[in-house]
Protein backbone atom coordinates (compact mmCIF):
# COMPACT_ATOMS: atom_id res chain seq x y z
CA UNK A 1 0.00 0.00 0.00
CA UNK A 2 1.54 3.28 -0.74
CA UNK A 3 2.13 6.00 1.56
CA UNK A 4 -0.63 8.12 0.81
CA UNK A 5 -3.62 5.44 1.34
CA UNK A 6 -2.26 4.21 4.39
CA UNK A 7 -2.87 7.79 5.86
CA UNK A 8 -6.54 6.87 5.99
CA UNK A 9 -7.34 3.86 4.43
CA UNK A 10 -8.45 1.04 7.02
CA UNK A 11 -7.15 -2.26 5.19
CA UNK A 12 -9.13 -4.99 4.38
CA UNK A 13 -9.45 -8.44 2.23
CA UNK A 14 -11.94 -8.60 0.36
CA UNK A 15 -15.04 -6.46 -0.88
CA UNK A 16 -17.64 -7.93 1.91
CA UNK A 17 -14.78 -6.59 4.64
CA UNK A 18 -14.45 -3.09 3.14
CA UNK A 19 -18.17 -2.42 2.61
CA UNK A 20 -18.48 -3.35 6.33
CA UNK A 21 -15.57 -1.15 6.94
CA UNK A 22 -16.82 1.12 5.04
CA UNK A 23 -20.33 1.11 7.15
CA UNK A 24 -18.33 0.94 10.44
CA UNK A 25 -15.50 2.83 10.10
CA UNK A 26 -16.24 7.10 11.66
CA UNK A 27 -16.48 9.79 8.76
CA UNK A 28 -13.61 11.96 8.63
CA UNK A 29 -15.92 14.79 10.24
CA UNK A 30 -17.12 12.74 13.41
CA UNK A 31 -13.06 12.04 13.59
CA UNK A 32 -12.37 16.01 13.76
CA UNK A 33 -15.65 16.83 16.03
CA UNK A 34 -14.19 14.16 18.65
CA UNK A 35 -10.99 15.88 18.78
CA UNK A 36 -11.75 19.62 18.09
CA UNK A 37 -12.05 21.09 21.77
CA UNK A 38 -8.56 20.07 22.18
CA UNK A 39 -6.84 20.73 19.33
CA UNK A 40 -8.05 24.14 18.98
CA UNK A 41 -7.80 24.66 22.82
CA UNK A 42 -4.12 23.89 22.35
CA UNK A 43 -3.65 25.97 19.10
CA UNK A 44 -5.30 28.98 21.14
CA UNK A 45 -3.29 28.95 23.84
CA UNK A 46 -0.10 28.33 21.64
CA UNK A 47 -0.85 31.43 19.89
CA UNK A 48 -1.23 33.17 23.04
CA UNK A 49 2.38 32.09 24.02
CA UNK A 50 3.33 32.93 20.15
CA UNK A 51 2.43 36.53 20.83
CA UNK A 52 4.09 37.09 24.12
CA UNK A 53 7.07 34.94 23.84
CA UNK A 54 7.85 37.20 20.07
CA UNK A 55 7.32 40.64 22.18
CA UNK A 56 10.03 39.24 24.90
CA UNK A 57 12.24 38.14 22.05
CA UNK A 58 12.10 41.80 20.77
CA UNK A 59 12.87 43.48 24.28
CA UNK A 60 15.61 41.14 24.51
CA UNK A 61 17.26 41.95 21.10
CA UNK A 62 16.68 45.63 21.77
CA UNK A 63 18.52 45.34 25.38
CA UNK A 64 21.59 43.73 23.50
CA UNK A 65 22.29 47.26 21.97
CA UNK A 66 20.25 49.27 24.53
CA UNK A 67 20.48 47.52 27.98
CA UNK A 68 19.02 50.88 29.84
CA UNK A 69 15.62 50.62 27.93
CA UNK A 70 12.54 49.88 30.35
CA UNK A 71 15.54 49.46 32.92
CA UNK A 72 13.66 46.93 35.70
CA UNK A 73 15.13 43.84 37.17
CA UNK A 74 12.24 41.92 35.73
CA UNK A 75 13.25 42.75 32.28
CA UNK A 76 17.20 42.82 32.37
CA UNK A 77 18.57 40.46 28.95
CA UNK A 78 19.79 37.67 31.43
CA UNK A 79 16.24 37.13 32.17
CA UNK A 80 14.42 38.22 29.04
CA UNK A 81 15.97 36.03 26.64
CA UNK A 82 15.36 32.37 28.44
CA UNK A 83 12.47 33.79 29.52
CA UNK A 84 11.00 34.28 25.72
CA UNK A 85 13.09 31.10 24.44
CA UNK A 86 11.86 28.88 26.68
CA UNK A 87 7.78 31.11 26.29
CA UNK A 88 8.35 30.20 22.54
CA UNK A 89 9.40 26.08 22.75
CA UNK A 90 6.95 24.92 24.86
CA UNK A 91 4.25 27.44 25.26
CA UNK A 92 4.18 28.14 21.15
CA UNK A 93 6.03 25.40 19.69
CA UNK A 94 5.14 22.33 22.33
CA UNK A 95 1.66 23.16 22.55
CA UNK A 96 0.69 23.67 18.73
CA UNK A 97 2.77 20.47 18.34
CA UNK A 98 0.66 17.94 20.39
CA UNK A 99 -2.76 20.08 18.84
CA UNK A 100 -0.89 18.44 15.43
CA UNK A 101 0.03 15.50 16.75
CA UNK A 102 -2.88 14.59 18.26
CA UNK A 103 -5.41 15.26 15.38
CA UNK A 104 -2.84 13.57 12.78
CA UNK A 105 -2.89 10.31 14.74
CA UNK A 106 -6.68 10.37 15.18
CA UNK A 107 -6.45 10.94 11.23
CA UNK A 108 -4.35 8.39 10.57
CA UNK A 109 -6.06 5.49 12.89
CA UNK A 110 -9.25 6.49 11.22
CA UNK A 111 -10.65 6.42 14.96
CA UNK A 112 -12.66 8.70 17.31
CA UNK A 113 -11.22 9.87 20.61
CA UNK A 114 -12.35 8.67 23.81
CA UNK A 115 -13.80 11.89 25.46
CA UNK A 116 -11.71 14.87 26.61
CA UNK A 117 -10.70 14.49 30.51
CA UNK A 118 -7.35 13.48 30.03
CA UNK A 119 -6.56 15.93 27.25
CA UNK A 120 -8.28 18.82 28.86
CA UNK A 121 -6.28 18.04 31.96
CA UNK A 122 -3.20 17.32 30.50
CA UNK A 123 -3.23 20.50 28.12
CA UNK A 124 -3.92 22.63 31.24
CA UNK A 125 -0.72 21.38 33.17
CA UNK A 126 1.71 21.57 29.99
CA UNK A 127 -0.09 24.99 29.64
CA UNK A 128 0.55 25.41 33.90
CA UNK A 129 3.65 24.56 32.99
CA UNK A 130 4.83 27.14 30.55
CA UNK A 131 3.17 29.96 32.76
CA UNK A 132 5.06 29.05 36.29
CA UNK A 133 8.49 28.84 34.05
CA UNK A 134 7.89 32.44 32.70
CA UNK A 135 6.78 33.90 35.99
CA UNK A 136 10.12 31.95 37.55
CA UNK A 137 12.55 33.39 34.69
CA UNK A 138 11.24 36.72 34.89
CA UNK A 139 11.35 36.84 38.45
CA UNK A 140 15.17 35.72 38.69
CA UNK A 141 14.27 31.82 40.32
CA UNK A 142 16.42 30.28 37.63
CA UNK A 143 18.72 27.14 37.53
CA UNK A 144 22.14 27.72 36.07
CA UNK A 145 21.30 25.24 33.21
CA UNK A 146 21.25 26.57 29.40
CA UNK A 147 17.79 25.54 27.97
CA UNK A 148 16.68 24.47 31.81
CA UNK A 149 16.31 27.48 33.40
CA UNK A 150 12.68 26.91 34.57
CA UNK A 151 12.36 25.67 37.56
CA UNK A 152 11.59 22.05 38.33
CA UNK A 153 8.25 22.39 39.83
CA UNK A 154 7.69 23.51 35.53
CA UNK A 155 9.42 20.63 34.47
CA UNK A 156 6.96 18.25 36.50
CA UNK A 157 3.71 19.87 34.87
CA UNK A 158 5.47 19.41 31.37
CA UNK A 159 5.86 15.94 32.23
CA UNK A 160 2.48 15.18 34.28
CA UNK A 161 0.53 16.91 31.47
CA UNK A 162 2.60 15.17 28.50
CA UNK A 163 1.99 11.94 30.24
CA UNK A 164 -1.99 12.33 30.45
CA UNK A 165 -2.02 14.05 26.91
CA UNK A 166 -0.03 10.76 25.54
CA UNK A 167 -2.74 8.69 27.41
CA UNK A 168 -5.24 10.09 25.47
CA UNK A 169 -3.40 9.83 22.07
CA UNK A 170 -2.65 6.22 22.49
CA UNK A 171 -6.55 5.55 23.37
CA UNK A 172 -7.20 6.69 20.03
CA UNK A 173 -4.24 5.18 18.19
CA UNK A 174 -4.92 2.31 16.16
CA UNK A 175 -1.92 0.35 14.34
CA UNK A 176 -1.62 -2.07 11.82
CA UNK A 177 1.10 -3.55 9.35
CA UNK A 178 0.38 -0.36 6.91
CA UNK A 179 1.12 1.91 9.83
CA UNK A 180 2.17 5.63 8.54
CA UNK A 181 5.27 7.59 8.40
CA UNK A 182 4.09 10.72 10.07
CA UNK A 183 2.15 8.46 13.17
CA UNK A 184 5.50 6.54 13.78
CA UNK A 185 7.00 10.14 13.90
CA UNK A 186 5.01 11.50 15.77
CA UNK A 187 4.68 8.71 18.82
CA UNK A 188 8.09 8.53 18.41
CA UNK A 189 8.37 12.43 19.10
CA UNK A 190 5.91 11.84 22.32
CA UNK A 191 7.62 9.01 24.07
CA UNK A 192 10.73 10.47 23.82
CA UNK A 193 10.14 13.92 25.02
CA UNK A 194 8.55 11.98 27.97
CA UNK A 195 11.78 10.01 28.72
CA UNK A 196 13.78 13.36 28.43
CA UNK A 197 11.68 15.55 30.32
CA UNK A 198 11.55 12.91 32.84
CA UNK A 199 14.80 11.30 33.24
CA UNK A 200 16.96 13.94 32.98
CA UNK A 201 15.65 16.34 35.64
CA UNK A 202 15.09 13.71 37.71
CA UNK A 203 18.90 13.12 37.70
CA UNK A 204 19.91 16.71 37.82
CA UNK A 205 17.57 17.25 40.46
CA UNK A 206 18.33 14.41 42.73
CA UNK A 207 22.02 15.25 42.69
CA UNK A 208 22.57 11.87 41.18
CA UNK A 209 25.09 13.15 38.24
CA UNK A 210 27.68 16.16 39.29
CA UNK A 211 30.48 17.89 37.44
CA UNK A 212 30.88 17.35 33.89
CA UNK A 213 28.22 14.53 33.90
CA UNK A 214 25.24 16.84 35.11
CA UNK A 215 26.29 19.28 32.13
CA UNK A 216 26.45 16.35 29.21
CA UNK A 217 23.06 15.00 31.13
CA UNK A 218 21.67 18.73 30.96
CA UNK A 219 22.42 19.19 27.38
CA UNK A 220 20.78 15.73 26.76
CA UNK A 221 17.86 17.41 28.39
CA UNK A 222 17.19 20.48 26.60
CA UNK A 223 18.57 19.03 23.41
CA UNK A 224 16.53 16.56 23.48
CA UNK A 225 13.03 18.80 23.07
CA UNK A 226 14.46 20.28 19.95
CA UNK A 227 15.91 17.16 18.46
CA UNK A 228 13.79 14.51 19.63
CA UNK A 229 10.42 16.09 20.26
CA UNK A 230 9.71 19.09 17.98
CA UNK A 231 12.04 18.04 14.63
CA UNK A 232 10.49 14.72 14.47
CA UNK A 233 7.43 16.13 14.78
CA UNK A 234 7.87 18.63 12.70
CA UNK A 235 8.63 15.72 10.34
CA UNK A 236 5.88 14.00 11.05
CA UNK A 237 3.33 16.69 10.38
CA UNK A 238 5.30 17.37 6.97
CA UNK A 239 5.02 13.59 5.94
CA UNK A 240 1.23 13.93 6.18
CA UNK A 241 0.53 17.49 4.76
CA UNK A 242 2.81 17.06 1.52
CA UNK A 243 0.80 13.59 0.19
CA UNK A 244 -2.70 15.10 0.91
CA UNK A 245 -2.41 18.39 -0.21
CA UNK A 246 -0.58 17.21 -3.56
CA UNK A 247 -2.61 13.83 -3.69
CA UNK A 248 0.48 12.46 -4.22
CA UNK A 249 1.42 9.26 -2.46
CA UNK A 250 5.23 9.56 -0.38
CA UNK A 251 7.82 7.92 -3.08
CA UNK A 252 10.59 5.42 -1.50
CA UNK A 253 8.54 4.53 1.36
CA UNK A 254 10.57 1.60 2.69
CA UNK A 255 13.96 4.29 2.52
CA UNK A 256 12.15 6.51 4.25
CA UNK A 257 11.36 4.21 7.23
CA UNK A 258 14.98 3.44 7.02
CA UNK A 259 15.87 7.26 7.39
CA UNK A 260 13.56 7.28 10.27
CA UNK A 261 15.58 5.25 12.30
CA UNK A 262 18.60 6.56 11.69
CA UNK A 263 17.48 10.01 12.52
CA UNK A 264 16.50 8.95 16.08
CA UNK A 265 19.99 6.70 16.40
CA UNK A 266 22.09 10.01 15.42
CA UNK A 267 19.65 12.58 17.24
CA UNK A 268 20.22 10.56 20.33
CA UNK A 269 24.14 10.90 19.95
CA UNK A 270 24.46 14.19 18.52
CA UNK A 271 23.38 16.11 22.09
CA UNK A 272 26.04 15.97 23.74
CA UNK A 273 28.00 18.15 21.37
CA UNK A 274 26.39 21.11 22.79
CA UNK A 275 28.93 20.43 25.61
CA UNK A 276 32.00 22.74 25.47
CA UNK A 277 34.52 20.09 23.81
CA UNK A 278 37.33 20.32 26.61
CA UNK A 279 34.56 19.13 29.23
CA UNK A 280 34.01 16.04 27.45
CA UNK A 281 35.90 12.23 27.13
CA UNK A 282 37.86 12.74 23.82
CA UNK A 283 35.63 9.87 22.69
CA UNK A 284 32.31 11.25 23.49
CA UNK A 285 33.64 14.41 22.08
CA UNK A 286 34.10 12.60 18.37
CA UNK A 287 30.85 10.40 18.78
CA UNK A 288 28.63 13.52 19.03
CA UNK A 289 30.48 15.01 16.79
CA UNK A 290 30.43 12.32 14.23
CA UNK A 291 26.52 12.12 14.67
CA UNK A 292 25.87 15.33 14.17
CA UNK A 293 27.18 15.60 11.05
CA UNK A 294 26.00 12.12 9.83
CA UNK A 295 22.17 13.16 11.01
CA UNK A 296 22.46 15.62 7.47
CA UNK A 297 21.74 12.07 5.89
CA UNK A 298 18.30 11.50 7.16
CA UNK A 299 17.13 14.70 6.88
CA UNK A 300 18.30 15.57 3.70
CA UNK A 301 17.04 12.34 2.45
CA UNK A 302 13.32 12.50 4.32
CA UNK A 303 13.22 16.44 2.71
CA UNK A 304 14.13 15.76 -0.58
CA UNK A 305 11.66 12.59 -0.04
CA UNK A 306 8.91 14.98 0.07
CA UNK A 307 10.12 17.76 -2.08
CA UNK A 308 10.19 14.88 -4.92
CA UNK A 309 6.99 13.50 -3.56
CA UNK A 310 5.54 16.84 -4.14
CA UNK A 311 7.16 18.15 -7.86
CA UNK A 312 5.59 14.80 -8.65
CA UNK A 313 2.19 16.37 -8.63
CA UNK A 314 0.75 19.95 -10.48
CA UNK A 315 -1.84 19.80 -7.39
CA UNK A 316 -1.31 22.56 -4.59
CA UNK A 317 0.82 25.06 -5.87
CA UNK A 318 -1.41 27.60 -4.15
CA UNK A 319 -1.45 25.58 -1.44
CA UNK A 320 -0.43 28.04 1.86
CA UNK A 321 -0.06 25.15 4.14
CA UNK A 322 1.98 23.43 1.03
CA UNK A 323 4.10 26.51 0.95
CA UNK A 324 4.77 26.92 4.99
CA UNK A 325 5.93 22.87 5.15
CA UNK A 326 8.13 23.07 2.51
CA UNK A 327 9.77 26.46 3.55
CA UNK A 328 10.20 25.25 6.89
CA UNK A 329 11.80 22.11 5.32
CA UNK A 330 14.40 23.70 3.56
CA UNK A 331 15.16 25.43 6.71
CA UNK A 332 15.89 21.77 8.53
CA UNK A 333 18.25 20.74 5.54
CA UNK A 334 19.89 24.39 6.59
CA UNK A 335 20.10 24.44 9.74
CA UNK A 336 21.29 20.12 10.12
CA UNK A 337 24.23 21.65 7.59
CA UNK A 338 25.08 24.58 9.87
CA UNK A 339 25.24 21.56 13.18
CA UNK A 340 27.18 19.86 11.25
CA UNK A 341 29.59 22.53 10.71
CA UNK A 342 29.43 23.94 14.33
CA UNK A 343 30.40 20.47 15.35
CA UNK A 344 33.85 20.62 13.90
CA UNK A 345 36.63 21.32 16.38
CA UNK A 346 37.89 24.11 14.26
CA UNK A 347 34.96 25.81 13.74
CA UNK A 348 33.43 25.32 17.36
CA UNK A 349 36.59 27.27 18.86
CA UNK A 350 35.74 30.11 16.72
CA UNK A 351 32.64 30.44 17.40
CA UNK A 352 32.23 29.00 20.91
CA UNK A 353 31.59 32.07 22.83
CA UNK A 354 29.53 33.58 20.42
CA UNK A 355 25.63 34.09 19.09
CA UNK A 356 26.37 31.60 16.36
CA UNK A 357 24.92 28.65 17.97
CA UNK A 358 22.11 30.31 18.87
CA UNK A 359 21.58 31.91 15.38
CA UNK A 360 21.86 27.99 14.84
CA UNK A 361 18.90 27.03 17.69
CA UNK A 362 16.84 30.24 15.89
CA UNK A 363 16.59 28.94 12.50
CA UNK A 364 16.17 25.03 13.83
CA UNK A 365 13.25 26.36 16.21
CA UNK A 366 11.85 29.86 14.77
CA UNK A 367 12.01 29.05 11.35
CA UNK A 368 12.13 25.09 10.57
CA UNK A 369 9.85 23.72 13.17
CA UNK A 370 7.39 26.35 13.32
CA UNK A 371 7.17 27.00 9.27
CA UNK A 372 5.55 23.41 9.49
CA UNK A 373 3.56 24.15 12.64
CA UNK A 374 1.98 27.30 10.59
CA UNK A 375 1.51 24.81 7.57
CA UNK A 376 0.17 22.06 9.74
CA UNK A 377 -2.52 24.49 10.96
CA UNK A 378 -3.27 26.08 7.90
CA UNK A 379 -4.46 22.59 6.54
CA UNK A 380 -6.37 21.27 9.65
CA UNK A 381 -8.10 24.43 10.51
CA UNK A 382 -10.30 24.24 7.85
CA UNK A 383 -11.27 20.74 8.97
CA UNK A 384 -12.53 21.50 12.50
CA UNK A 385 -13.86 24.98 12.21
CA UNK A 386 -15.67 23.79 8.96
CA UNK A 387 -15.14 27.35 7.14
CA UNK A 388 -12.10 28.46 5.00
CA UNK A 389 -9.52 31.05 5.90
CA UNK A 390 -10.73 34.55 5.74
CA UNK A 391 -8.12 36.26 3.54
CA UNK A 392 -5.78 34.72 1.52
CA UNK A 393 -3.65 38.01 1.92
CA UNK A 394 -3.36 37.67 5.21
CA UNK A 395 -1.96 34.80 4.64
CA UNK A 396 1.20 36.07 2.15
CA UNK A 397 1.58 38.79 4.50
CA UNK A 398 2.00 36.53 7.46
CA UNK A 399 4.29 34.22 5.16
CA UNK A 400 6.25 36.95 4.18
CA UNK A 401 6.49 38.68 7.35
CA UNK A 402 7.28 35.68 8.99
CA UNK A 403 9.75 34.26 6.51
CA UNK A 404 11.67 37.25 6.21
CA UNK A 405 11.67 38.72 9.61
CA UNK A 406 12.77 35.08 11.11
CA UNK A 407 15.06 34.87 8.42
CA UNK A 408 16.86 37.79 8.94
CA UNK A 409 17.06 37.28 12.60
CA UNK A 410 18.84 34.34 11.87
CA UNK A 411 21.38 35.70 10.00
CA UNK A 412 22.00 38.15 12.30
CA UNK A 413 22.90 35.96 14.82
CA UNK A 414 25.32 34.17 12.53
CA UNK A 415 26.91 36.82 11.02
CA UNK A 416 27.16 38.43 15.09
CA UNK A 417 28.57 35.25 15.76
CA UNK A 418 31.32 34.88 13.27
CA UNK A 419 32.39 38.32 13.43
CA UNK A 420 32.97 37.78 17.46
CA UNK A 421 34.50 34.71 16.81
CA UNK A 422 37.39 35.66 14.38
CA UNK A 423 37.79 38.79 16.42
CA UNK A 424 38.58 36.19 19.58
CA UNK A 425 40.58 34.15 17.29
CA UNK A 426 42.61 36.82 16.47
CA UNK A 427 44.28 36.95 20.11
CA UNK A 428 45.00 40.67 20.23
CA UNK A 429 41.30 42.14 20.36
CA UNK A 430 40.45 43.47 23.76
CA UNK A 431 37.08 42.18 25.61
CA UNK A 432 35.52 45.92 24.14
CA UNK A 433 36.25 45.28 20.54
CA UNK A 434 34.91 41.85 20.37
CA UNK A 435 31.81 43.35 21.82
CA UNK A 436 31.71 46.36 19.47
CA UNK A 437 32.22 44.09 16.30
CA UNK A 438 30.08 41.71 17.56
CA UNK A 439 27.64 44.48 18.28
CA UNK A 440 27.23 45.75 14.61
CA UNK A 441 24.56 43.26 13.90
CA UNK A 442 22.31 43.60 17.02
CA UNK A 443 20.36 46.78 15.02
CA UNK A 444 18.91 44.32 12.52
CA UNK A 445 18.13 41.84 15.00
CA UNK A 446 15.81 44.23 16.41
CA UNK A 447 14.59 45.47 12.84
CA UNK A 448 14.26 41.89 12.31
CA UNK A 449 11.52 41.32 15.20
CA UNK A 450 9.13 44.15 13.59
CA UNK A 451 8.46 41.82 10.93
CA UNK A 452 8.54 39.24 13.03
CA UNK A 453 5.56 40.29 15.27
CA UNK A 454 3.70 42.12 12.76
CA UNK A 455 3.61 38.45 10.78
CA UNK A 456 2.41 36.58 13.99
CA UNK A 457 -0.05 39.63 14.78
CA UNK A 458 -1.70 38.73 11.41
CA UNK A 459 -2.20 34.69 12.07
CA UNK A 460 -3.25 35.46 15.40
CA UNK A 461 -5.85 37.56 14.21
CA UNK A 462 -6.68 35.39 11.51
CA UNK A 463 -7.03 31.84 13.61
CA UNK A 464 -8.92 33.97 15.94
CA UNK A 465 -11.76 34.77 12.89
CA UNK A 466 -10.78 30.96 12.16
CA UNK A 467 -12.10 29.31 15.73
CA UNK A 468 -14.82 31.57 15.90
CA UNK A 469 -16.17 30.15 12.59
CA UNK A 470 -15.86 33.71 10.96
CA UNK A 471 -13.99 32.45 7.33
CA UNK A 472 -15.22 31.79 3.98
CA UNK A 473 -18.37 29.11 3.41
CA UNK A 474 -16.62 25.50 3.36
CA UNK A 475 -15.92 24.48 -0.22
CA UNK A 476 -13.18 25.97 -2.18
CA UNK A 477 -9.76 26.50 -0.30
CA UNK A 478 -8.25 29.65 0.36
CA UNK A 479 -5.29 29.57 -1.89
CA UNK A 480 -2.75 32.00 -2.63
CA UNK A 481 -2.92 32.11 -6.11
CA UNK A 482 -6.23 31.93 -7.94
CA UNK A 483 -6.90 29.08 -10.17
CA UNK A 484 -4.70 26.55 -7.85
CA UNK A 485 -5.91 23.38 -6.31
CA UNK A 486 -5.52 22.62 -2.88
Amino acid sequence: MTEAAALEATPSHSPLDAAAASVLAPSRSAIDASVRPVVIGLFLTATVWLLVSTILGALAAVKLHHPDFLNFSFLTYGRLAPAAENTFVFGWCGAAALGVGAWIIARTSGRVSPGHTLAAFGAVLWNGGVLVGLVATLGGWMRPLNGLESPIASYLMFFAGLALFSMWVLLTFHDDEHHSLAAMFIIAAFVWLGLSLLTGNLLIVTNSVTGVVQQIVAAWTAGAVTRLFLVPLALGAACYVVPKVTGAPIIAGSFARVMFWMYFFCAGLSLAAKVPGDLLPLWLGATAASASILIVVPVAALVYILLASAGASHHGAGSPSLRFTIFGCGGLVLSSLLIALASLRSVDSVVRFTLFDAGIQSLLVHVSVTMVLFGAIYYMMPRLSECEWLSSSLISFHFLGAAYGSSMAVGMLLLSGLAAGEAISEGASSFQQVMEVGSSYFWGNSISFVFVLAAHAAFGLHFLLMALKIGQPAGEPTLLRAGSEH
